[in-house]
């Protein structure tokens, strides 16, 4: 079938125009390189071939057919496509519930009766999720690109995740965004990397700053300045492995006064020095 009256569809003002679709189609040939910085959670459809990436401190990872990606607001995904490979995105703008009736914090419910397990957990495309990618991918091959249209489907999604997966495959998966207080840790998932400083990030929250400091421990578990000192060092660790930026570079990006202070960081951090990371990710490669 084809799309009935395209010229309508184009010149609609809810027409998806912009570089952040909320539903997107990745088309990678093999050995093509991929960089993808997330402002908000993504989901990644691995619809066809295999993607080997890097993502904070997980490196060498795979991405196979099949298979579903959480990648959390904040975040950064370096990667190659080992073969052609086709990938589907879907913005999720609101993780707070999966429908109306079940709300994502209700899952850490199944926490006590379940091991997390540390480092990536993936979600795999079941037959019901394939039909629903299949689909979309036709309407969106049609032209059908509403935001209407897509903020339906991403609900869709969310339902078929309630419908057609276990708690305990949807723990594994959303475990990184769970907390007693969606709200709240939502916010600082989106907003931590813009703030240079606990005092920046309260700011943000319109606490003070010792009020900030209670309830992030709360929701978190540890102290703000731990948390977000932890979450740079990931940043950096993935700027270290999977790009081509100076040391001078991520120094300032991440405002260390000097590089003697940065790489006084990466000692203290990581164990060794920022160049020998690197060189130990280029001996890996050869």
């Amino acid at each position: 079938m084809e799309l009935l009256y395209p010229h309508e569809h184009l010149s609609c003002y809810n027409y998806e125009k912009g570089a952040r679709p909320t539903i997107e189609k990745i088309m990678l040939g093999k050995r093509q390189r991929w960089d993808i910085s997330a402002l908000e959670n993504k989901a990644l459809f691995m619809m066809d071939g295999t993607l080997s990436f890097s993502l904070g401190n997980s490196i060498d990872e795979k991405l196979y057919k099949g298979k579903i990606l959480l990648l959390t607001a904040g975040s950064a995904l370096s990667g190659q496509a080992d073969s052609d490979s086709t990938i589907m995105i879907i913005r999720l703008h609101n993780t707070k519930q999966l429908c109306d009736c079940f709300s994502l914090d209700m899952l850490l419910r199944e926490e006590k009766n379940n091991m997390i397990k540390s480092g990536i957990c993936y979600l795999d495309i079941n037959e019901r999720t394939n039909d629903f990618l299949l689909f979309l991918d036709t309407c969106i091959s049609d032209g059908l690109k509403c935001t209407y249209f897509f903020a339906l489907k991403v609900k869709e999604f969310l339902y078929l995740l309630r419908a057609y997966y276990t708690k305990t495959e949807l723990l594994g998966f959303f475990y990184p965004l769970l907390s007693k207080d969606i709200s709240f840790s939502d916010f600082i998932m989106k907003n931590y990397h813009k703030a240079k400083s606990v005092q920046e990030l309260a700011d943000m929250t319109h606490y003070s700053l010792s009020g900030f400091q209670k309830r992030f421990k709360k929701v978190f578990g540890i102290s703000a300045y731990h948390w977000m000192r932890d979450a740079r060092a990931k940043l950096i660790y993935h700027q270290l492995n999977s790009t081509e930026k100076s040391f001078k570079e991520i120094s300032d990006e991440y405002g260390f006064s000097s590089p003697s202070h940065f790489n006084d960081f990466c000692k203290t951090t990581f164990g060794t020095t920022p160049g020998r990371i690197r060189n130990k990710k280029e001996l890996s490669k050869s």
